[in-house]
């Protein structure tokens, strides 16, 4: 037997290792596809994904505002001071000589000069201011569609202006595939002469040695139809939230902006205003619509003057690390497969975390290709891991199936789905249950027996013990003896250690054992199907203690009844035909217990309205204050009738003013003044209500002709419990008049009363009106 099991123990080894190796083998050829397709979308820049990845990690690293930054906007309120566009360029000269003079460090002219102005003498004007500033850079266009036969050119400011300028170079932005535009070229032009950009040759009045600092970018030309272009940069927008300071166009011209304003300051000229001049959809632009190309220009110098321009990474650095991500994954879910989630996620987490680090230090690496490298591999080792399980099920449903059935199989229909796994699992619960029904069916039954029973070998060592037997014996007995643990018991005749008998010849008696419980013993040998010999031994150990302690008590019981209880039961028959030869007792005593339950219950509903008063569950609502009362007054009207008490209101105009109320507990506060007033007033009087408004609040007097209070117990009138002679002979709790004072509280309102003995009181309920 032991041989077999350890055939069978060689071959589940050899049958997981061959399923576990067979895994590597899929993963090894999984990652010889995933990484190379990582490497090919890493290598696809015109993904849609690495843009909207771009946008929204970029918030994470806002670039701060150099303050050497100033825009001079071409804006709505200059055009309406100056006039419609374009201005006389002379007009231009004299915001240029304004800048020079206040000692602006250096002019961005974003204004396009190509073309002859109206008069001469306006061209010769900008021609002198701009000789004279010698720091102003004018900007330099491409042709939008090349010339027949010809490369690309350039649209070149005038002779006369260009001959006087610091410096032209380039304004042209790069629009992505989505339209949007999100980087620039440091360098581009003619491929004979490609020039600058222009905010590059206004960045570098700002070093020391202008011709020292490396234009960052990749150097490597492209060339487009004899158009070259290099060096190019990510634009490092600055937060939405944060903006460069700008003034209008025309208050430079006119001298109101102070000239230590414009002392030292990089100055950037251009249009902002809607429909004149260049415009871009930028992250940046939001509901706006498009970003000022002289917008683009300050974002560009602020990150030059920070030296954080973001260059993208090299295309193989950015393919090796997605694949090293990608890679470090595919790794990790072989050593750690049941973290396979967790592992996911986390070097997902990483791969965006590395990204952000990246753009904090200058670099763009877009980890889009990593991710979804991440979330094939996820997907495919999930794939194959389900696919390992279920040649798993299936292996161990044949060694299952060729076990020997004991006990009848419950079968259970299999679901014509066509689905592979839900039919082994269903097999395989099959299988298993029949299993465990197998091995646990004799110790089910033994600890199922209402008696207790245990089960020991040849030698007399306990094996099982269910249930009862182990509240018999009051500890646990598997590994025991058994016949030491009967003798512990009280078992007769096992007093001597030494002389213990074989269980063959323990003979089955009924005795008490040391807690005073009567005991029967019975013993049963267990036989094999071949052979006579026993290969256990059945003991059971009923408890007849019941059976003969009723025994003993039922004597006890036929006595009492005979005596003890006959007795009460004879009074009780004798109080009874008292009663019944007395036929008006039973109606006072129901008629005492009626007026109790009454009371009871008028308690109680106090008790409950005090409650609600006190409470915070007030849902305030703007109410007619005359709606209010009318409610009130439908409640009182059947007391009033009883006592012919007449209800009169004076519901005008202003009793219809609005308040903020809370309905239920207002009108029963009302309610509860008209009961007062109608059980402390004589039949045959009124009881009335008048409404007015003065002064933002609503006043509302409940009067009655009744005994009135006394004025020594006015002051304690709204208190709890409160009883005063005046209240002599009318029923009441005391409750009443807290429940009021509480809800006028809670609505920000007062009540008082005034009365005279005798005459009769009156209510005063002030509540704030609701401002129309």
């Amino acid at each position: 037997m032991s041989g077999s099991n350890h055939r069978a123990g060689d071959r589940e080894s050899t049958q997981a290792q061959q399923l576990f190796r067979r895994l590597v083998r899929e993963w090894l050829w999984v990652s010889l596809f995933l990484l190379p397709l990582t490497a090919a979308l890493s290598l696809s820049h015109g993904l849609a994904l690495n843009n909207l990845f771009y946008d929204q990690l970029r918030r994470f690293t806002p670039l701060p505002v150099d303050p050497r930054i100033l825009v001079v906007t071409i804006d709505d309120y200059s055009l309406q001071q100056l006039g419609r566009w374009p201005w006389p360029r002379a007009v231009h000269g004299q915001l240029l000589d304004r800048l020079s003079s206040a000692g602006a460090k250096g002019v961005l002219f974003d204004v396009i000069l190509s073309e002859p102005g109206s008069t001469v003498e306006n061209d010769t004007r900008l021609a002198a201011a701009l000789c004279r500033a010698g720091n102003v850079f004018l900007p330099v266009l491409r042709e939008g569609v090349a010339r027949y036969g010809q490369d690309l050119g350039e649209l070149l400011p005038v002779p006369l202006l260009r001959n006087c300028a610091r410096g032209l170079g380039h304004i042209n932005a790069e629009a992505d595939a989505d339209g949007t535009v999100r980087s620039v070229y440091l360098r581009e032009g003619p491929q004979q002469a490609p020039r600058a950009q222009l905010t590059w040759l206004l960045y570098q009045l700002t070093e020391a040695e202008p011709l020292s600092p490396l234009m960052p970018g990749s150097a490597l030309p492209e060339v487009t139809q004899g158009w070259l272009r290099s060096n190019p940069v990510r634009i490092p927008f600055i937060s939405k939230a944060a903006g460069f300071p700008s003034v209008p166009y025309v208050s430079v011209l006119r001298g109101e902006v102070p000239p230590e304003l414009l002392h030292d300051r990089l100055v950037l000229v251009g249009s902002t205003a809607p429909g004149l001049g260049d415009r871009y959809v930028t992250a940046q632009s939001g509901s706006q619509g498009t970003t000022p190309g002289v917008e683009i220009q300050a974002n560009l110098l602020n990150g030059l003057l920070q030296h954080r321009s973001l260059v993208a990474l090299g295309a193989w650095p950015g393919v090796l690390l997605s694949m090293a991500l990608t890679a470090a994954l595919l790794g990790l879910l072989l050593w750690r497969p049941r973290h396979a989630l967790w592992i996911t996620l986390g070097c997902m987490g990483l791969a965006l975390a590395g990204s952000v680090l990246m753009l904090r230090l200058g670099y763009w690496w877009s980890p889009v290709a990593s991710l979804l490298g991440m979330l094939l591999a996820y997907l495919i080792w999930n794939w194959r891991r389900l696919r390992v399980i279920l040649a798993y099920f299936g292996w161990e449903l044949e060694r299952l199936d060729s076990e020997p059935k004991v006990l009848p199989e419950r079968r259970r229909n299999q679901p014509a789905t066509g689905d592979v796994l839900q039919g082994q699992i269903i097999a395989l619960e099959q299988a298993l249950s029949r299993t465990r029904d197998t091995r646990r069916f004799i110790a089910d039954g033994l600890e199922c027996l209402p008696v207790a029973t245990l089960i020991a070998d040849p030698d007399g060592k306990i094996l099982l013990a269910n249930r009862n037997a182990r509240e018999v014996f009051a500890h646990s007995l598997v590994g025991q003896a058994l016949l030491p643990q009967l003798a512990a018991l009280g078992y007769p005749g096992l007093a001597d250690s030494s002389l213990y008998p074989a269980l063959a010849q323990l003979p089955g008696v009924e005795f008490r054992d040391t807690q005073q419980r009567s005991l029967r013993v019975e013993l049963a040998p267990l036989l094999p199907v071949d052979s006579e010999t026993p290969i256990g031994w059945l003991l059971s150990l009923t408890d007849l203690s019941v059976e003969r302690d009723a025994e003993q008590q039922r004597g006890v019981l036929l006595r009492f009844l005979s005596h003890d209880l006959r007795a009460p039961h004879s009074a009780i028959l004798a109080l009874l035909d008292v009663q019944q030869r007395q036929p008006s007792l039973p109606k006072q005593v129901y008629g005492q217990i009626e007026q109790q339950v009454r009371r009871a219950l008028t308690l109680t509903e106090a008790f409950v309205q005090l409650a609600k008063a006190e409470s915070e569950a007030y849902q305030f609502e703007p109410s007619m204050f005359a709606m209010l009362v009318l409610d009130a007054f439908d409640q009182a009207t059947t007391l009033a009738q009883l006592k012919h008490i007449h209800l009169r209101h004076s519901l005008d105009e202003q009793a219809e003013s609005l308040v903020l109320a809370d309905q239920s507990l207002l009108t029963r506060a009302l309610f509860n003044l008209l009961e007062n007033a109608i059980k402390y007033s004589p039949e045959g009087s009124t009881v009335s209500v008048q409404v007015s408004c003065a002064d933002g609040w609503l006043r509302c007097e409940v009067c009655d002709e009744g005994r009135g209070i006394a004025a020594d117990d006015l002051p304690q009138l709204f208190g709890q419990y409160q009883r005063f002679a005046s209240a002599k002979g009318i029923e009441g709790l005391g409750l009443g008049l807290s429940m009021v004072k509480a809800v006028m509280d809670r609505h920000q309102g007062h009540i008082s009363c005034r009365s005279v003995v005798g005459q009769g009181s009156c209510f005063v309920l002030e509540l704030p009106l609701l401002e129309e």
